[in-house]
């Protein structure tokens, strides 16, 4: 078949064309430092970036989820402490008290100091982290005890995801630990019976209150107990999700990005590749000329 001027004109346009693209797409590696700038250059690659990155994203989301419910419970925490601390003095108070060698005087000091922990324990109560109350369960958007000490939030437990479609229970039941719900001790109305007596001068009464604050106390170690397994697990599910969110980013990064040296090399053999052909190009047709002319 003999080969025409047109012919090698085609196809050293062809050739062209095609060093030319190769060339743009090393160029595009070499400065954005991704393998692909549009799906349709990789598209299965380009469909695990979709499904990494939507991992990723939900995984830093249940990280920062869970973090932020470990602090609020570190917060409850350290405010079941404060209480216990008060429960603890007033309890020694009422032993002291109790005993006939004191009076009216001793007693009606004793009940203002009782009352000053009734106050200090309703502060206590109403720990927030930011607007959250840490004692509100599920409705954390308001004082959970009223100035009577009733308990008015909706009784249960908050829950927080700490895995994708998993829950972990992350809020302390205030309403078990000091009013006694489910069948416990009421520790504020102990408290508040504790100071009635004190201003009575009654000791008996005083008295009384011992073993009421004694559970009292339990029921805030229990309560305490189950603040310290949440905040473990809350832990533990902040590390998982931090370590699957860096492997969907290690993924991603692994799909998308490149090697800066390689392509470097990529792109130098793409430009000599382009100018060898237009060189090559350019003596054929220049050869074909002169044989014509010739």
């Amino acid at each position: 078949m003999r080969v025409t001027d047109k012919m090698l004109y085609d196809g050293a346009a062809r050739d062209t064309g095609t060093l030319r693209s190769e060339l743009s797409k090393a160029i595009a590696r070499a400065s954005t430092g991704a393998r692909f700038t549009h799906p349709g250059e990789a598209p299965a690659a380009a469909g695990l970036v979709t499904v990494d990155r939507a991992r990723a994203a939900r995984l830093d989301a249940i990280a920062t989820t869970a973090e932020r419910a470990a602090d609020e419970l570190s917060i409850a925490d350290g405010a079941l402490g404060e209480i216990n601390n008060a429960i603890t003095r007033a309890r020694e108070l009422a032993v002291q008290l109790s005993s006939s060698s004191y009076g009216a005087a001793e007693r009606a000091g004793g009940a203002k100091e009782v009352r000053g922990l009734l106050a200090s324990i309703h502060a206590s109560l109403d720990a927030r982290s930011g607007s959250r109350y840490v004692f509100g369960g599920r409705m954390d958007g308001a004082s959970p005890f009223d100035a009577a000490g009733n308990y008015v939030a909706e009784a249960g437990v908050r829950e927080v995801e700490i895995a994708p479609g998993v829950y972990q229970a992350a809020s302390v039941r205030a309403d078990v630990a000091l009013t006694g719900a489910g069948g416990g001790t009421d520790v504020l109305a102990t408290l508040e019976a504790l100071a009635l007596a004190l201003e009575a001068n009654d000791a008996v009464g005083v008295r009384g209150s011992l073993d009421g604050l004694a559970a009292g106390t339990s029921q805030l170690a229990v309560a305490r107990a189950e603040a310290g397994a949440m905040m473990s697990a809350l832990d533990a599910a902040v590390a998982a999700s931090q370590a699957g969110r860096d492997a969907a980013k290690a993924s991603v990064a692994g799909l998308i990005d490149v090697d800066p040296i390689q392509a470097a090399l990529e792109l130098s053999r793409a430009q000599s590749a382009l100018e060898a052909s237009l060189t090559a190009t350019a003596k054929g047709l220049q050869l074909s000329l002169l044989d014509k002319l010739g």
